[in-house]
């Protein structure tokens, strides 16, 4: 009885002590945040406040261009464009075509990253791009565009599980620096005739 109340000690003290390894950011977090940063930076360049009727009639908000992350870009934007207090309408509900409109378009998103060869960590780099065309009454008013980026260092093991499965533009385009190719069998052949060598003269 002793000696399974011991293993059993031994097994919560073991399970309890295992540190837990948060996750970094996942791949769709940062692109966000890097989103969030060059909509708010392109929004900016655009001046929306004002217009003849104050902007009582709803600003029609669409896409220019097709892209996968559409969707993300034009919640931000709702997002900014409510907290300035302006009424929208999006181009599925239909609006005047002689109103105020606010064209967006997702010039670059990704994520690029690239391996440490000693370390095993990935550094990701995230790119984001937005432009946006206004116009009233036919008449272009104003234009803008704002590129934002962030990097961080992660965990190599991480890689895969921050990625994000039903967004391919979530995607870490993984690179590999030119001189890792070469180097990485350098070190490797270094370290085994090293650890020979070792060997052999301790004998």
């Amino acid at each position: 009885m002793r000696r399974l109340l011991v293993v059993a000690w031994c097994g919560w003290f073991c399970l309890s002590s295992t540190p837990v390894v948060a996750l970094m950011p996942s791949n769709l977090d940062l692109l966000t945040e890097a989103a969030e940063a060059a909509v708010r930076d392109a929004l900016g360049k655009v001046p929306l406040a004002g217009g003849q009727d104050g902007w009582q009639t709803p600003v029609l908000l669409e896409a220019q261009d097709d892209h996968d992350a559409n969707w993300l870009v034009e919640q931000l934007l709702v997002e900014q464009l409510l907290i300035a207090g302006l009424p929208l309408t999006t181009a599925a509900e239909g609006t005047d075509l002689q109103g105020p409109r606010l064209s967006y378009r997702v010039v670059d998103l990704g994520i690029s990253g690239k391996g440490r060869l000693l370390s095993g960590a990935v550094e990701r780099r995230c790119h984001v791009t937005v432009g946006l065309h206004f116009s009233d009454n036919g008449e272009l008013v104003s234009v803008g565009e704002a590129k934002a980026e962030l990097a961080d260092v992660i965990p190599g093991n991480q890689l895969e599980a921050l990625q994000h499965s039903s967004h391919k533009f979530a995607d870490t385009n993984l690179e590999k620096r030119s001189w890792e190719r070469f180097a990485e069998p350098v070190i490797v052949t270094t370290v085994l005739g090293s650890l020979i060598y070792l060997f052999f003269s301790n004998r």
